[in-house]
Order: C-alpha cells, then structure tokens, then sequence
C-alpha cells in the first residue's frame, strides 16, 4: 500500500466525566413544607451553603496523553 492511499486519524480531544459530591442548604420562602417542596423541586430556592468534593475523574472519550 503507498502513502497516497493512507487516511491520518483525525485527533480527538480528550473528554471526561467528572463526579463530584455537593452537599448544600438551601431555604425556601413558603406558606407550608408541601408548598416549599414543591417549590424547591421545581424551581430551587436560596443556597447559602455548598460544599463540594470531587469523587472520581474518567476518561470518556479520546487518549489520556500523560499516561
């Protein structure tokens, strides 16, 4: 086979998923606790606290060049 014939790869940049665990608190402004649930699934409510760790990092898609 001669080079003319040779298709190069395209490079793919790497992807990944990143996992992280968010603790946070968060108040809602309301008449009653069935209100106030309603409200914060569908609409959220007021963060005055997060805290946020990451868990775990992995590859998706494409090479990890530094391994």
């Amino acid at each position: 086979m001669s080079k003319d014939n040779v298709t190069s790869i395209k490079e793919t940049k790497k992807t990944q998923c990143f996992s992280y665990e968010v603790n946070m608190l968060v108040h809602i402004i309301a008449d009653d606790e069935t209100t106030a649930k309603a409200q914060l699934d569908e609409k959220g409510g007021i963060v005055t606290k997060r805290d946020v760790k990451l868990v775990n990092t992995t590859v998706l898609y494409g090479e990890d060049k530094d391994k």
